[in-house]
């Protein structure tokens, strides 16, 4: 069986990447599930999987790496439920130092599963960090960052649609440039194209020997503590059946305000009704909203995660007033099912293997 380990900053579209390789896989005849992994507890991207009927396990409350006995009880857990033939295992977007706390006990202690291990780095915000000049997200959040990338074989870079030809072959001379010594992938993951190259690469990965980071975890643990995790499940409430159009607009005003207090947005993650994901991330079109089927309904789920460089206590207080202006607006009632606001806790490994 086959574990591919996926790392990369928040919003570098790593759900998106697993989702179509998945569909790739499935269509070939190959089992798939997924592990997708979170410092908080409700994720829309667990309630994202089990929407499309793939087979899926959390590890929540950590990251992968301090919580590693959990990511390998889910693993046995999916082979013993599922058999799938591969698992795609996606570790929370502030996470490093994966080869030596969690590739490495797994060579150890399951050497019967296959492990790759990819990066995924979406092209826009790469471009913007690598910038001298750059001052988007404090200077621990950009270690962090640059580390992901340091540790990678298989650097995949996303989200190449999303900006023009000529820009794209600029970009590229600077990111062959400087990380022309891994293997560097550019991906539209919406192109079965892009993917079936992607999966290729894994199939053909021979990983014996992986080297480990030199870290500092202290500039780690600092990085991670300079972003505010807010996580919330809102039920909405009309008696004028607009229930999904106050949703829509909510989305809107929560990224509106985040942008207009100028906090830099690791990923934003909407799921509304269980069934429509939308995301926004710091190098998002700010006017640009997703398209969205208007049903007309009394009532509306909203589950929202959000990842902002600020503190716990300001983000939720944009929340607050986002869902207060919303209720006067669309004259609805928004009620919180479940709410929780924090900064990570200080990175501690279960295992720490750097020979």
């Amino acid at each position: 069986m086959k574990l591919h380990l996926l790392t990369g900053f928040l919003g570098s579209g790593k759900t998106t990447a697993i989702q179509e390789a998945c569909s790739e896989l499935t269509r070939s005849g190959n089992r798939v599930a997924v592990i997708t992994n979170d410092q908080g507890r409700r994720l829309v991207d667990g309630d994202f999987f089990e929407h499309l009927n793939i087979p899926n396990k959390q590890v929540i409350n950590a990251c992968f790496c301090c919580s590693f006995n959990d990511l390998d009880s889910n693993i046995q857990s999916l082979i013993k439920t599922n058999q799938p033939d591969v698992i795609f295992a996606e570790s929370v977007g502030s996470c490093t130092d994966i080869v030596a706390t969690v590739m490495k006990p797994l060579f150890r202690y399951r050497p019967e599963i296959q492990v790759t291990f990819s990066t995924i780095a979406d092209i826009r915000l790469l471009e913007i960090l690598m910038k001298k000049d750059s001052h988007i997200f404090d200077e621990s959040v950009r270690y962090i960052y640059f580390k992901q990338l340091e540790e990678a074989e298989i650097i995949v870079v996303s989200k190449i649609d999303l900006i023009d030809k000529k820009s794209l072959e600029e970009i590229k001379q600077r990111i062959d440039k400087k990380y022309g010594n891994k293997i560097l992938l550019y991906q539209n993951s919406f192109d079965p194209k892009n993917i079936r190259q992607w999966l290729h690469q894994l199939d053909n990965q021979l990983v014996e020997k992986p080297l480990s980071l030199q870290i500092d975890y202290d500039v780690y643990g600092e990085g991670e503590a300079k972003l505010a995790w807010h996580d919330q499940e809102l039920e909405i409430h009309s008696t004028n059946y607009n229930a999904t159009k106050a949703a829509i607009d909510l989305m809107k005003l929560i990224s509106q305000k985040i942008y207009l207090n100028k906090y830099p947005i690791g990923h934003l993650k909407f799921l509304l009704n269980r069934e429509t994901k939308i995301s926004f991330t710091y190098a998002s079109n700010r006017e640009l909203m997703p398209a969205i089927k208007m049903k007309k309904n009394n009532s509306a789920t909203l589950l929202i995660n959000a990842r902002v460089q600020t503190t716990p206590g300001a983000l939720a207080q944009i929340m607050v007033k986002a869902i207060n202006e919303i209720e006067i607006k669309c004259n609805c009632r928004i009620g919180i099912k479940s709410i929780d606001s924090f900064q990570p806790s200080f990175p501690k490994p279960t295992y720490h293997i750097t020979d």
